[in-house]
């Protein structure tokens, strides 16, 4: 209710702001936002599922992307929405697809073959002078007159190879085959430049490495392996270390290169104040380039205030809190990693994008996850996020657990070190040999007569006298 209190006044505003310039459009999209959040709330509620945490932080930082392209762009307002509407789709696709450990990992050759051959495949059309250079980078294609960037998709069929295949090799302790697919996909995002990216597949690599072996000699010998290729790259290609030169020097480089980016930054910013000073054409980022993707923490700040700014980049640290706490009871140590390094790439984008545009770090030219205007961008994180939502185990709350037959059937009391040591194991893949031999299956074939039960307490207690 109050998400939807926010979306309504902040389209209100961005309606007065554009005064006889205003069209139908804004209403009408923030509109059709709201009701595809209701939507898939109520569905949700009529299927009885009652966690809703992730979803409306999504459709949170959504509404913002939407703000952030009203404000910049406003006819490709209709084409973010989609790109939400279309973000939302991949989140339901996937998390139905993860219900099922074995199908996840049956597909992991797949999915690794995909994230090469995206990369690859627009490495090749690089060649051929047939892809988009966008801020230095080339990796973007141009379809039927739509940009896409496979980077982005890249990054979900990356994740889903690299648990599978850690999740199979965990008595192994064998980091080779992952190594070697991080490896390719590195060198493909580094020959086209775009560093951001690379650095973003590389934390989140270490973070998968290190939920996989726990090694930290392993990891700094990694490192140490990542450092000595920066450094022959640079070597190679000393070009690209001019694109890192203003980091720390933004103020003494004020008026070219993104030093004249990141300084109008800090000024908006600043000019913001708590509160913001809306999204009239005064806004000082109104005509920097990048401003609503590479730049748009500064943009939140300027238009709606630092307190709203903070506040994104807070909501985007409680997903690595969430994805630790399901961790803990998670059904496999698959959808330990693929949580956690899903988790870990996007703070690891976020901080990119925001210490990058306030000159703490290089401006690598990232996006703010589910912010930043772009449908490939958007797309991804939403795709992301559905690893998070497959690690989720509390009842009921997500649909990425099927209901019927895994927590419906009810255990006997003194069954509690078998729900608690046992149980969750089954939670993904019912092992029917091994419950029958706890002799609890028949819990399961009853269901339909608990269906007819008002009370699920009345419930256990007449299945108990009747099973004895």
């Amino acid at each position: 209710m109050l998400l939807t209190v926010f979306q309504a006044l902040t389209a209100l505003q961005l309606t007065i702001s554009e005064g006889e310039n205003a069209t139908v459009m804004i209403p009408l999209t923030f509109l059709l936002l709201t009701g595809v959040m209701w939507l898939y709330f109520l569905t949700l509620r009529a299927l009885r599922r009652v966690g809703f945490e992730m979803e409306t932080i999504a459709f949170f930082l959504s509404t913002l992307s939407l703000a952030v392209t009203s404000s910049s762009n406003t006819p490709a307002l209709f084409k973010q929405f989609l790109c939400v509407v279309l973000g939302l789709a991949l989140f339901l696709v996937l998390g139905v697809f993860l219900r099922n450990l074995d199908r996840a990992k049956k597909i992991r050759w797949l999915m690794a073959a995909g994230a090469i051959g995206l990369l690859s495949l627009t490495v090749v059309l690089y060649l051929l002078g047939l892809t988009g250079t966008k801020y230095g980078a080339a990796n973007w294609l141009t379809i039927a007159g739509i940009s896409v960037q496979p980077s982005e998709l890249a990054k979900i069929c990356y994740i889903f190879a690299g648990a599978a295949t850690l999740d199979r090799l965990f008595r192994k302790r064998n980091l080779g085959l992952f190594i070697l697919l991080t490896g390719v996909c590195l060198a493909c995002l580094a020959y086209m430049s775009d560093f951001g990216t690379a650095a973003i597949f590389f934390v989140t690599f270490l973070v998968i490495a290190y939920l996989r072996s726990g090694d930290w000699a392993t990891l700094a010998l990694i490192c140490g392996g990542g450092v000595f290729a920066v450094l022959t790259m640079l070597s190679l290609k000393p070009y690209i270390l001019q694109r890192f030169a203003t980091w720390g020097h933004a103020w003494q480089n004020a008026s070219v290169g993104s030093g004249y980016q990141q300084t109008r930054t800090m000024s908006a910013i600043a000019s913001g104040g708590l509160f913001g000073k809306g999204t009239g054409e005064d806004a000082f980022l109104k005509n920097i380039g990048a401003a609503n993707t590479d730049l748009v923490f500064g943009v939140i700040s300027e238009q709606f205030g630092l307190i709203l700014a903070l506040c994104t980049v807070f909501i985007l640290l409680v997903l690595v809190l969430y994805a630790t706490r399901c961790a803990a009871t998670a059904r496999s140590s698959y959808y330990v990693i693929a949580a956690n390094s899903a988790a870990a790439m996007l703070v690891f984008q976020a901080t990119l994008n925001v210490l990058g545009a306030v000159d703490i770090l290089p401006l690598t030219g990232v996006t703010l996850p589910f912010v930043s205007v772009g449908g490939s961008s958007m797309i991804s994180c939403w795709g992301l996020l559905a690893f998070l939502k497959a690690a989720d185990t509390r009842p009921n709350a997500s649909f990425t657990l099927k209901l019927p037959k895994r927590i419906r059937g009810w255990i006997p009391p003194d069954a509690d070190r078998m729900y608690d040591d046992r149980y969750n194991g089954w939670y993904d893949d019912y092992d029917e040999d091994a419950y029958e031999d706890y002799g609890y299956d028949d819990g399961y074939e009853d269901y339909d007569e608990y269906e007819d039960y008002d009370d699920y307490d009345q419930f256990a207690e007449d299945w108990t006298q009747d099973r004895g």
